[in-house]
């Protein structure tokens, strides 16, 4: 992973170069940057993917979320000949997931868990972005930087299909009862709640800190960007148990 992150910030550090380059030689042409401050509100398709250790249960516990982020931009120049810019602001992202266990036979019938998941988190971004030209009212904007994360709201939840023997059970309730099931329908618990995890030890982390890059391109007042980035604090950690957590983000968005 180590060496992943220095390919990346090698290959953004590169790309900055590169764009250096070209608004230095840009001379009378007509693709200018702007070297402004700017605002961009956004709204994003995000995917987070929870990872686990081998300690906390492996990668047959992995899961991701999918969901939607309402997000603002302020970049702040930092330079009156290039356009250098500090980027920070504020992220309110939604994930929610979903999948089905494996059916598991028992002795007169199955059992089969449907498990549901729903996080919310506010995010706050501190980037360095490089802008530049590569056509008249167009421009890239390649940045890495570093993310501030506070989870609000992590919960999951359980639910269960059954099938049983008619001839042995008058209805769903008898089999669950003598055969000592969960309900059908789970409650559900919050992975930041000591008494709904069953100990303090239990329960994931309110707030993460992590890194990403990425890349925004600009069509006069109009944003399309992509990010992808990873968190130095997990979501989970206790002893040598981890749950680490990435997340991929594609926005659109409108500059002013």
């Amino acid at each position: 992973m180590k060496s992943l992150k220095a390919i990346m910030l090698a290959g953004a550090l590169a790309t900055a170069a590169s764009a250096s380059a070209q608004f230095a030689n840009t001379g009378s042409n007509t693709a200018s940057t702007d070297l402004d401050d700017y605002n961009r509100i956004s709204v994003s398709y995000n995917n987070t993917h929870f990872g686990f250790n081998k300690e906390a249960g492996g990668s047959d516990s992995d899961f991701g979320l999918n969901g939607f982020g309402l997000n603002y931009i302020h970049g702040f120049s930092v330079s009156s000949t290039l356009p250098m810019f500090v980027e920070t602001g504020l992220n309110l992202n939604f994930g929610f997931g979903s999948d089905t266990g494996k059916k598991v036979d028992l002795y007169d019938g199955w059992i089969q868990a449907n498990n549901k998941k729903q996080f919310i988190n506010l995010q706050v971004p501190v980037n360095f972005a490089y802008k530049f030209a590569i056509a008249d009212g167009v421009s890239v904007s390649p940045y890495v930087g570093l993310n501030f994360k506070f989870n609000l709201t992590g919960r999951m939840k359980a639910d269960f299909d059954y099938g049983y023997d008619p001839e042995e059970y008058r209805n769903l309730d008898e089999f669950i009862e003598d055969n000592n099931l969960p309900d059908s329908e789970g409650d559900w618990l919050s992975v930041f709640s000591k008494d709904d995890m069953g100990s303090k030890d239990a329960t994931w982390n309110r707030f993460q800190m992590g890194w990403h890059i990425g890349a925004g391109l600009q069509y006069n007042a109009f944003y399309l960007g992509v990010e992808y980035g990873t968190d130095f604090i997990p979501a989970f950690k206790y002893e040598k148990a981890k749950v680490n957590s990435s997340d991929l983000k594609i926005s659109l968005g409108y500059c002013f």
